[in-house]
């Protein structure tokens, strides 16, 4: 696996300056799972939407979990962030509007396959080179994969898209270090992006409609390793 991730991650920096020891590249990778609250973001403001009652149509987000392969490639003083990931979650719409005949409910099960690629600002590198905290900020792709089911009156058509991509911001930490080198800590990343559903409520005249999320969970950070 950390020589899929290696190969990805040599594809997007090539012509970065990537710093060396001894002329051998020292990245070291990372393998994280947590939980995740996101996905679709809907539309909740009819203010100015003549016709439609504030509670027309409302959505529901549970929590999803992620999981994700990543490399750091040290660059200079900082790194650069990459990898893999996977998340899920399920959405429900309830719509109740009277006046359009739209009344019954919306499950979407929300499966993405993302890349990151972020700039991180290593700090608290005194008892710990690679950086104990990374402050991250960059940009993210998305490949997504819906499953929707309708229960109700016929409901309004909708559409998908499954490319998206935006602005990632985040954090990790890697306070705990084990006997063998490797190291422990937590994540928690940010995501808004382009809009990945569309319906009656949820159209391009309203602003809000678009992605995000807000990740959380556990790091295991493998020691440096030679390519």
């Amino acid at each position: 696996m950390k020589r899929i991730i290696f190969g990805l991650s040599t594809l997007i920096l090539t012509g970065c300056n990537i710093s060396k020891q001894g002329g051998v590249w020292q990245p070291y990778y990372r393998l994280q799972v947590g939980i995740n609250k996101g996905g679709i973001t809907e539309n909740n403001d009819f203010t100015k939407t003549a016709n439609i009652q504030p509670d027309a149509f409302t959505g529901a987000t549970k929590t999803g979990f992620n999981a994700s392969g990543h490399i750091v490639l040290p660059l200079k003083r900082n790194a650069v962030e990459t990898g893999i990931d996977f998340m899920h979650n399920t959405q429900a719409f309830t719509f109740k509007d009277v006046a359009f005949g739209y009344r019954g409910s919306r499950k979407i099960g929300t499966s993405q396959f993302m890349v990151p690629l972020t700039y991180n600002f290593k700090l608290f590198k005194r008892n710990n080179p690679l950086g104990t905290l990374h402050v991250k900020v960059g940009y993210l792709m998305q490949l997504n994969i819906f499953s929707v089911t309708d229960n109700g009156t016929p409901l309004t058509e909708y559409s998908t898209k499954g490319f998206s991509n935006g602005i990632s911001v985040g954090l990790s930490v890697t306070p705990f270090k084990m006997s063998n080198g490797n190291r422990i800590g937590f994540y928690l990343d940010g995501y808004r992006g382009s809009k990945i559903y569309s319906d009656f409520y949820n159209r391009s005249i309203y602003e809000m409609p678009g992605s995000s999320f807000m990740k959380f969970g556990i790091i295991y950070q493998f020691g440096k390793i030679k390519i």
